[in-house]
Formats: structure tokens, sequence, C-alpha cells
């Protein structure tokens, strides 16, 4: 008998037309997860709520697969407190659909502490295992100028406790949940890349196209400060520069970005000061992030605190070196002097002067490449993960937690 899967994404829609901002390496984890279970034989059902009124509210997801966006919530939710006061009705409006569908779930998994309030009352009253992956947790992302609630603080370790099984992305993350639940199961599922679309690319179409004549260093991310970029510009106005050297920056939300320049004071500042050595391109699809990626000669990571790291793996799977610092997420998919190079996260400057010598040594970079696109075939594609999740579902839904009341 076919089993289906309840996948619980309500920040992160997994078929967003845009990729980025806040949740876009959550966007694509989702997205492949939902997609590569099915060619295991899991139907997959992804709830999310619409977030721009022109979405539908149903959506093909692959042939075993579909997305439901719940409707009515457009604007209406814009802080934590907003998430947390309004659980219940989105909670009754996910089990009417499921009701009204009359479905039977064999196992719920549900992405960020948000997700993880609805999934956990769904489980309870379906009485069905819950698995729970909550993707960098308050605690441990707070950044230079950020703030975490004490609702989502609170919301994020009581979560850990109830869950039938927890997933996190990389062995350290694991190490720091079992400080706060030592009796739930964890399970590292690192993230899986496509490399039916990320892999080596011939440079030339890119560099013509941004008028470059030689390949760029790359940086994919947030704009916001925490994640390194603003201290790396700086280094870079101090920088004695190639005159073609060209640090290319993707990423930001919707808005972060017009007409080539960021809106952010700080980081305009920098734009205006490096003139032509930096390119900002804005947000993107995902699909077209990896033309970039497997045409870069370098990305750079300048992360000053825990991250997903899909920028990190997806580059590796490019063939592309990459320059990053030693926080989770990104030193846990570098092999040192192998496929990259771990800085530690105060030196930002030691963050470019290695980015700028793999840039200028293209036979060891492109080595670095070479050893990191290895090492994700082998080990990191979406196969891999599929592969890893069906074990993690099967051994939580046979332990019988659920039926036993454990976490509640």
């Amino acid at each position: 008998m076919m089993k289906r899967v309840l996948q619980i994404s309500l920040r992160a829609d997994p078929l967003s037309p845009l990729d980025g901002g806040e949740t876009g390496g959550q966007q694509v984890v989702v997205r492949q997860m939902g997609r590569n279970l099915q060619h295991l034989g899991y139907a997959v059902d992804v709830i999310t709520l619409r977030q721009q009124s022109h979405l539908p509210e149903r959506y093909s997801f692959g042939h075993l697969g579909q997305v439901i966006r719940l409707s009515g919530w457009e604007g209406r939710i814009v802080s934590d407190e907003d998430w947390y006061a309004n659980q219940e009705e989105i909670t009754e409006q996910a089990l009417n659909w499921i009701r009204d569908q009359e479905r039977e779930y064999y196992v719920i998994h549900s992405h960020f502490w948000i997700s993880g309030m609805i999934a956990s009352r769904i489980a309870q009253e379906l009485q069905i295992p819950w698995i729970h992956s909550p993707y960098k947790m308050g605690q441990w992302v707070v950044r230079p100028g950020e703030e975490v609630s004490p609702i989502r603080l609170e919301t994020e370790s009581r979560l850990l406790e109830q869950a039938h099984g927890v997933i996190v992305p990389y062995l350290k993350e694991s190490e720091m949940i079992h400080q706060i639940a030592s009796e739930v199961p964890i399970y590292v599922v690192p993230p899986g890349v496509d490399i039916t679309n990320f892999f080596v690319r011939d440079a030339g179409p890119l560099m013509r196209g941004l008028n470059l004549s030689k390949p760029p260093i790359l940086y994919v991310g947030r704009l916001n400060r925490g994640r390194g970029i603003q201290e790396l510009l700086q280094v870079m106005s101090r920088s004695q520069l190639p005159p073609d050297l060209v640090l290319v920056i993707i990423g930001g939300s919707s808005g972060e970005v017009s007409e080539g320049m960021p809106r952010d004071p700080a980081l305009r500042a920098w734009a205006n000061e490096l003139g032509s050595h930096v390119r900002f391109l804005g947000p993107m699809p995902h699909h077209a992030v990896a033309m970039y990626m497997g045409s870069a000669a370098v990305l750079v990571a300048p992360n000053q605190g825990p991250t997903l790291g899909m920028a990190v793996v997806e580059a590796m799977a490019s063939g592309c070196a990459v320059v990053g610092t030693n926080v989770p997420g990104v030193e846990d998919w570098i092999k040192p002097n192998f496929t990259g190079i771990v800085i530690d996260h105060t030196r930002i400057d030691q963050v470019w002067q290695n980015a700028l010598e793999l840039w200028q040594t293209s036979n060891r970079s492109r080595q670095m490449g070479i050893n990191g696109q290895e090492m994700i075939q082998r080990h990191h594609t979406v196969n891999h993960m599929a592969q890893r999740l069906h074990a993690v579902y099967e051994e939580v839904a046979s332990s019988g937690r659920h039926q036993a009341g454990v976490g509640y």
C-alpha cells in the first residue's frame, strides 16, 4: 500500500516562484525532499500558507505529490507573536482539509518551529508519528543586529522534547540539540544537491553576459548583517584589487536590490566605492543560480553564525572551490585544503585574502572544485537524501513512540 507523508512548511513554500530571502535554503530542501521521496513510492502532501493571492491553493508537485496553500493569511502574519497567536486557527484549517480529503498519513514531517507548532497538534489529533526539522534554532543564530523572540526560544525547546524524532542537517547540530532534548532520537540527514542542475559549466556565456574577462568570485545568500557580506565588502575596499576581479553577489529578499544596487545604505556605500569590482544581481530562481555557481572560480561564505549551508554544497557540486568561515553549516561541508578553505569567522580579511589567492591560482581552485564535486556526487545528492529520509521515516514509524504517547 502506498504510504502518504504530510510535510508542514508554512514559511517556506517549496514552489515559491522566487527562492531567496530568509527561507531560501529551506525552500530548496523541502522541495528536494518532497520530489525525491516520491521516487521511493511515497505520496507527499506539503501544507504551506498562501503568501501571494495570485498563487493557486493547490498545485501539482510531482507524480505523487501536491502543495496545499492555506488561504486567508496573506499579510496577516508578520511576527513570531502572530504565528503563536494563530496556531490553533491554522491547525484547524489544516485538519479540515485533511478530513475533507479523507487523508490517512504514515508520518508527519514539520520544517522550522512555526510548522512544528501545527504538526505537533495534528500528530496528537490523528495519532501518527511526527518528525521535526528545527532549522537553525534561534539561540544559535543570533547575529549582530538581530533579536530572537522569547516565544520562539521557548517553543523551539518544547517542540524538540515533544517530537518522536528530530532531523538535522549536520552532526554538530545534533550535538547541540542533544543538550536540550537528550531523550529524543536525533537523525543526521544532510541536504542533497540535484546534480542534474548543479555541475561544472563553460564560463564563457556568463562572462560574455556580464562583460567579464575572468570567471568571478561569487557570494550567494542573504544581505543582512551577520552574514559577513558587509564586512567582506569593507575588506575589499581596503585591498589592492586586480583590475579584472569582480565579486558577483546573488541573494537578498525581493526589493533589496534595485537596478543593480542594494537599497541598504551601508551596502550601497560599499558598492559605490568598489565600483565595477562588485555586481549585485538580487534574488533569482534556484535553477538560475546554478549557472553562476558552475561558472564561478570561487564561492565565498563569510557567515558569522550557523546556517543551513545550501550554497556551500551546491557550489561544491558545481565544481567551485569554497572559502568559508568556521561556523556550523559552512565548516561541516568543507574539507580544508581539499575542497576549500576554512577561516576563523572573526578574520574576514583572511577569508577575502584566501578567496583572492584561489581566484589568482586557477589550477589550485580547479582541483578543489573537482574534489568537491566528487564528494557531493558520492555522498550528498538528492537521491542520497531521499534514501536517508526513507530510513528515518521507517524507523520512527515503527518505533511506536506516538502510540505510547511519548512527547505529549
